[in-house]
């Protein structure tokens, strides 16, 4: 019994041993699948860094680029603006230096005389326009007699038009 008990220990003893070694030969031959992994493949999260990185870059190119078309579009309505207002001034400029010429000849000439005609013509203007005054009296006056001419009294239609109604 004394040597099942002896035969037993050693037995456990190497049962302990080879499952160290199994656990120590698993240990090392992970720690060397993951040193392979890691040479031949980047790890995952060291692609997610690179890939955000990536996009912040082109974020910041994009922004960087709206910028500048931005400063673009305003440099370019700036000059637009000033040529219109130098071209606004440079008209109006011309329009007042034309209009002061056009005064000065406008003064420097002698009056024109009046023609023979112009002044008949002149002179019957007012006759004309006492003539178109006199015009509608004389419609007024037409029609007056024209209702006097018309027969007085109520006719079979009915009482004339022209008379007032009585109440």
């Amino acid at each position: 019994m004394a040597e099942s008990k002896e035969l037993r220990t050693r037995i456990e003893r190497a049962i302990g041993r080879a499952e160290r070694e199994l656990l120590d030969a698993s240990h090392q031959l992970a720690d060397g699948i993951n040193r392979e992994a890691e040479r031949l493949v980047p790890p995952i999260s060291g692609d997610i860094e690179r890939l955000v990185d990536d996009i912040f870059d082109f974020a910041e190119r994009v922004v960087r680029g709206q910028r500048r078309l931005v400063n673009d579009m305003v440099k370019a309505v700036n000059e637009q603006t000033d040529r219109a207002a130098k071209a606004g001034r440079a008209a109006t400029k011309r329009a007042a230096t034309a209009g002061r010429a056009a005064t000065k000849r406008a003064g420097r000439k002698a009056p024109a005389k009046r023609t023979a005609a112009r002044k008949t013509a002149a002179k019957r203007a007012p006759a004309k326009k006492a003539a178109a005054r006199k015009a509608p009296a004389k419609k007024a006056a037409a029609r007056k007699t024209a209702a006097k001419r018309a027969p007085s009294g109520p006719t079979p239609s009915g009482p004339s038009s022209t008379l007032p109604h009585s109440a």
